[in-house]
């Protein structure tokens, strides 16, 4: 072989791999195409859902802007009793300012079927007293303590001729419990 003959080789095999390199870089360009068309799909596809999510938002928040400021008139008083502690103390510190004759207090933390408020303090509490400073003492805490709910109440006569003994189950709803 002569030299023309090797050039010419040489030059048909930097053709060939000229060839090749650019047949590599259009698959190569082919492939980060479609990777670039499927993430635009994905972007357009996530943008849609964004948007029609975010409608959703726009109309459950307008749909139950009601229940909403309901619930932030109510907060404060929720969050005045914010343990199971703190309802027991204010219930017992309401019993002795009226000077009660309490013949029993039972208190107990349990859960409730209720999953914005789960917990809640019960209070078995029995009395004899004067009728008229039972009933106000009653009258106080509802007023000081609206969360709090009767849950069951049992009234007798008293052994004095004015008194009246009272059982009740008393539940103050507890925003977060231990």
């Amino acid at each position: 072989m002569n030299k023309k003959h090797m050039a010419c080789v040489i030059v048909l095999i930097l053709i060939i791999a000229l060839v090749q390199g650019t047949m590599w870089m259009n698959n190569r360009m082919i492939k980060i195409q479609s990777n670039a068309a499927k993430a635009e799909r994905d972007a357009l596809s996530s943008q849609t859902q964004l948007m029609l999510e975010q409608k959703q938002l726009a109309d459950l928040q307008k749909n139950s802007k009601e229940l909403i400021d309901y619930l932030h008139l109510w907060e404060p008083y929720f969050e005045a009793v914010d343990s199971p502690q703190n309802a027991e103390l204010k219930i017992s510190l309401k019993i002795k300012e009226d000077n009660l004759i309490s013949l029993s207090q039972r208190y107990s933390v349990v859960s409730q079927k209720n999953s914005s408020l789960p917990k809640l303090m019960r209070a078995d509490v029995t009395f004899e007293d004067k009728y008229a400073l039972v009933f106000n003492w009653l009258g106080r805490l509802e007023s000081e303590l609206p969360t709090m709910r009767i849950n069951s109440i049992n009234a007798q006569q008293g052994t004095g001729p004015d008194d009246i003994k009272i059982s009740m189950t008393l539940e103050q709803p507890i925003l977060s419990a231990p």
